[in-house]
């Protein structure tokens, strides 16, 4: 019984990869038959010989490990900010009317905009990368987490206060195992957020990483490279999102539905 999860989640990916090697197959047959522009789109036997040289000079992973350590402190930041802001109004229902607004606000500014203010702020180092990491997710975790903040059971919670529970308490047991969905799920698109932001950044103004290396092969019109660092940041994603739903399906476990998420 326990065998029949595992075949559903294994006959999708199978059939991805199926999908994406005839995808990458068509791409290298046109493109030798002259369909399609090297040029203009490369072809997938290029992207690998690039992407082979770029990992035995050390460009990439140098440029890499950059955008990765802005990402990630751009997400953590965003995410303990976000989390603590969404839940601080949860607690504090009488000052969402006042703050909620300012909120709403603040997020309809085109984060794309704001790249260039941060650069001419903060410089080209890493704060302005992180910074603008951390404006792309803070937004989604302080939503998220007011609406899981919402969907407590409030029974539960006159229960706890019935109990004599304080509100360390209540939080740990109640709100926490609540929220924690909402939490993985902001989690999930948090990533491609913090990534997109690093990556902006150092496309308007910074000395390395990916965004970096993009910027200058466009420059220079090398289109082969441009699209390396393309597919490994597509490689990226998918490598974190498959730990990022490990880690859901972990400690979701307790939830009815939780042995069929995907």
């Amino acid at each position: 019984m326990k065998q029949v999860p595992s075949r559903k989640r294994t006959i999708p990916l199978v059939c991805l990869l199926l999908l994406l090697l005839i995808l990458l197959a068509l791409w290298e047959l046109l493109s030798r038959l002259g369909r399609i522009d090297v040029l203009f789109f490369s072809r997938p036997t290029l992207i690998w010989e690039e992407c082979l040289r770029m990992v035995g000079s050390g460009v990439l992973w140098r440029h890499l490990s950059i955008t990765l350590q802005e990402a990630a402190l751009g997400l953590l930041y965003g995410a303990l900010f976000g989390s603590l802001v969404g839940l601080l109004l949860g607690f504090g229902e009488k000052t969402v009317p006042y703050l909620m607004p300012i909120l709403v606000g603040l997020n309809s500014i085109p984060k794309l905009a704001l790249a260039p203010l941060f650069i001419l702020w903060f410089g080209i180092g890493l704060l302005s990368k992180v910074l603008m990491a951390s404006f792309m997710v803070f937004f989604l975790f302080s939503f998220n987490l007011y609406a899981g903040y919402r969907s407590v059971d409030i029974e539960l919670l006159r229960t706890m206060r019935l109990l004599g529970a304080n509100h360390l308490q209540t939080i740990r047991h109640v709100v926490w195992p609540s929220c924690l969905p909402w939490f993985l799920a902001s989690l999930r698109s948090g990533l491609g957020l913090s990534l997109s932001g690093a990556i902006v950044g150092e496309l308007i103004g910074a000395s390395r990483g990916l965004g970096w290396l993009i910027n200058d092969a466009a420059g220079r019109y090398d289109l082969t490279r441009v699209l390396t660092c393309v597919f490994v940041i597509i490689g990226i994603m998918m490598l974190l999102d498959t730990l990022v739903r490990l880690l859901e399906r972990h400690l979701l476990k307790w939830r009815p539905n939780s042995n069929g998420m995907v």
